[in-house]
C-alpha cells in the first residue's frame, strides 16, 4: 500500500501541471480581452441624485411600515368584533393594500414611487372616511380612518422632507386631483395609473429616463424590492388561505374539529387493524386477487383487440398488393401498346420516305441520263437538215 501511494504522487503532480497551464492560458486570454478595446460593457453614466435615492430608500421604509399599520390595526379589528363579515372585511383589507403598496412602491423612477405611495394612502384615507368603505367594520370603523388619515399625513410630511417648497406644493396638488379623480370604490383597490396621468400633466417636461440610475444602483433596488416582498409574501398567503376559508363557511373553530374527528377516524382504522389482522389481510388478499383477474381480463381483451387489429391489416395489405398488381400490369400492357403503334407508325413512315426517295433518284437518273441523248438527237436532226 505504500508503494501505490509514492506511485500516485507523480501522477497528481502532472496533472496539475497542465491545469496550472491552462489556469495561466486563461487568465491571458481574459487580461487581453480586457484590454482589447473593442471589447466594453457600457452602463448608465448618469448617477441618481441625493434626492432620488433617499426618495426610493424612505418609500421602501415606508411601505413596510404602511403593511405592518395595516396589519395590525386589522387583527385588532377582527379580535374585537365577533360579525365573519367584518373579519372578512379586515382580510380583504390587509390583502389588498399590501398588494397595492409594494406595486406603488416598486415603481422604477423614485418619485413616481414616491407620488404613488402617497396617493395611495390619500385614495385609502378618503374611502374609509365617508368613501365607499365607511361601513366595512361597523363600530370599529374609526380605528381604520385614524390609521389612514395617520398614513396620509405621515406620506405627505416625507414628501415635503425630499423636494422643494415649490415642487411639494405642485406635487401635493397633482395627488389632491388624483385622488379625487380616481377615487378608490371597493377592497380590491382598483387604481389608474399615476404614471400616465403625471405625464400628460407635466407633457414634454417629464424625463423619467433620467432617473433611472446605474447598474449598481438598478442591482441595490432589485435586492431591496426581493427583501420586501419576500418579507410580506408569506403573511399575504395566509391571510389568502384565511379569506378563502372564510368565503367557503369554514371558521378556525369548524377546521379543527374536522381535523379532531379525522384523528378519531384514523385511531379507530389504527386499533382496527391492530386488532385484526387476519381480517386486514384477507381484504388484502381479496383486493389482489380482484386487482389480478382484471389485470388478466385487461390482457386478454387487449391481446383479442391486438389479433383482430393484425388480422385486419393483413387484409387490408393483400387487397392493396393486388390493387397495386392490378394497375402495374394494366400499366405494362397500355406501354406494350404504346410501344407497338409507334413502331408501326416509325415503319409506315420510314417505307414512305423509301419510297420517296427511290422516286426521286428514278427521276433524277432519268433526266441526268436523258437530257445527253435528248441534246444528241436534236444536234443531228439540226446537221442532216442542214
Amino acid at each position: 500500500m505504500p508503494r501505490s501511494s509514492k506511485a500516485r504522487v507523480p501522477g497528481s503532480a502532472r496533472c496539475r501541471g497542465p491545469r496550472a497551464a491552462r489556469a495561466g492560458v486563461t487568465a491571458v486570454l481574459a487580461a487581453s480581452l480586457a484590454a482589447c478595446s473593442l471589447v466594453s460593457v457600457k452602463t448608465p453614466e448618469k448617477p441618481l441624485s441625493a434626492r432620488d435615492l433617499n426618495a426610493r430608500i424612505l418609500t421602501h421604509e415606508f411601505s413596510a411600515h404602511f403593511i405592518v399599520a395595516i396589519e395590525q390595526t386589522a387583527d385588532n379589528i377582527a379580535a374585537g368584533t365577533a360579525d365573519p363579515q367584518v373579519r372578512m372585511n379586515t382580510l380583504r383589507w390587509k390583502i389588498a393594500a399590501a398588494g397595492s403598496s409594494e406595486r406603488a412602491a416598486s415603481q422604477i423612477v423614485p418619485m413616481m414611487s414616491l407620488l404613488d405611495t402617497w396617493a395611495l394612502a390619500v385614495q385609502m384615507s378618503a374611502y374609509l372616511d365617508g368613501g365607499a368603505g365607511r361601513a366595512l367594520f361597523g363600530a370599529q370603523q374609526p380605528r381604520a380612518v385614524v390609521l389612514a388619515a395617520d398614513l396620509a399625513h405621515e406620506a405627505e410630511e416625507l414628501a415635503r422632507g425630499l423636494t422643494a417648497p415649490q415642487e411639494f406644493t405642485a406635487d401635493r396638488g397633482f395627488v389632491s386631483d388624483y385622488a379625487q379623480a380616481h377615487p378608490i370604490e371597493s377592497l380590491s383597490f382598483a387604481r389608474a395609473s399615476i404614471v400616465d396621468l403625471w405625464v400628460q400633466d407635466r407633457g414634454t417636461q417629464a424625463k423619467l429616463v433620467d432617473s433611472l440610475g446605474t447598474v449598481p444602483e438598478a442591482l441595490a433596488e432589485a435586492r431591496d424590492l426581493a427583501r420586501m416582498y419576500g418579507d410580506t409574501a408569506p403573511s399575504q398567503l395566509l391571510w389568502r388561505a384565511q379569506l378563502a376559508a372564510a368565503e367557503s363557511g369554514l371558521s378556525g373553530e369548524d377546521l379543527q374539529s374536522a381535523l379532531r374527528r379525522l384523528d378519531e377516524r384514523m385511531g379507530r382504522l389504527s386499533a382496527m387493524a391492530d386488532g385484526t389482522p387476519d381480517l386486514i389481510r384477507g381484504v388484502v388478499r381479496e383486493v389482489r386477487q380482484r386487482v389480478d383477474a382484471s389485470w388478466t381480463e385487461m390482457l386478454s381483451s387487449l391481446r383479442t383487440q391486438g389479433a383482430g387489429l393484425s388480422s385486419s391489416l393483413t387484409s387490408e395489405r393483400q387487397a392493396a398488393t393486388q390493387a397495386l398488381d392490378a394497375e402495374r400490369t394494366a400499366l405494362a400492357a397500355d406501354a406494350s401498346r404504346l410501344a407497338a403503334q409507334v413502331v408501326h407508325d416509325a415503319g409506315e413512315e420510314a417505307r414512305r420516305l423509301v419510297r420517296e426517295a427511290l422516286l426521286l433518284a428514278t427521276l433524277l437518273a432519268v433526266v441526268v441520263l436523258g437530257l445527253p441523248f435528248a441534246a444528241g438527237y436534236l444536234v443531228g436532226r439540226a446537221r442532216r437538215g442542214a
